[in-house]
């Protein structure tokens, strides 16, 4: 029975395509084409010539950072300013600060260091005597009438609290009707109720003074008075 197959002669099959030549490497002739091309815009002036180093470029930021500069390698300016005219000012304005409050607080600074009152004579500035109220009292006061000179006679002690000299303090009387009305009012300074011939200028410390004034209130129906001691 005579047989269908088509004999094959040869190793191979003819299938329309011819092989490649042997060592042609695929891709070969893409590369050149590109780099044809490219060669060709280099010539034309669409492509700028430019010549690639293997030494990678110099990067000023990362090398401040290498460097351990924060400022990425610029230089500030306020840096290399001086300080030393921020400390006089400070300094200058710390003495000119301290020698206001001295000066405020004069009375007190002498009393509580003695010395300063050297350094304030040496100045010429004069050192006021103490001036606290609430440290000085009135122990007794009493208002009666005097019939033979038609006059009142106010007595009192003053008493100097504190255990330092303070200055004499004024006094203020203010003489009321029977309805507590202010019929008169007149304030005193020290040498108007202390003796003739007294210091004037210093209460002592812890001390205690007699006070006496004769007073003309005829006619003004005066009942009652009040005595009240300030530093003007």
């Amino acid at each position: 029975m005579p047989s269908d197959e088509i004999p094959i002669s040869g190793s191979s099959i003819a299938t329309g395509v011819e092989p490649e030549p042997s060592g042609a490497v695929p891709g070969d002739a893409s590369a050149e084409s590109i780099e044809a091309s490219t060669q060709a815009a280099r010539e034309a002036g669409l492509v700028a010539a430019r010549e690639m180093a293997e030494t990678p470029a110099f990067n000023r930021w990362a090398t401040g950072t290498l460097a351990g500069d924060t400022r990425g390698g610029f230089d500030s300016g306020a840096s290399r300013r001086p300080r030393w005219p921020f400390v006089l000012a400070i300094a200058a304005l710390t003495a000119t600060l301290a020698a206001q409050m001295g000066f405020h607080f004069r009375s007190e600074l002498v009393r509580n260091l003695p010395a300063a009152g050297a350094v304030f004579a040496a100045l010429d500035v004069s050192v006021p005597l103490s001036r606290q109220s609430d440290l000085i009292s009135i122990e007794a006061s009493d208002l009666q009438a005097d019939k033979a000179r038609g006059l009142f006679v106010l007595q009192a002690v003053l008493h100097n609290r504190a255990e330092y000299a303070q200055a004499w303090p004024a006094l203020e009387l203010t003489l009321i009707d029977a309805n507590d009305a202010v019929v008169a009012r007149r304030v005193m300074a020290a040498a108007d109720y202390l003796p003739q011939g007294s210091d004037l200028t210093t209460f002592p410390g812890g001390a205690e003074v007699p006070v006496r004034l004769w007073i003309d209130a005829n006619g003004l129906g005066a009942a009652g008075y009040r005595l009240y001691v300030f530093y003007p």
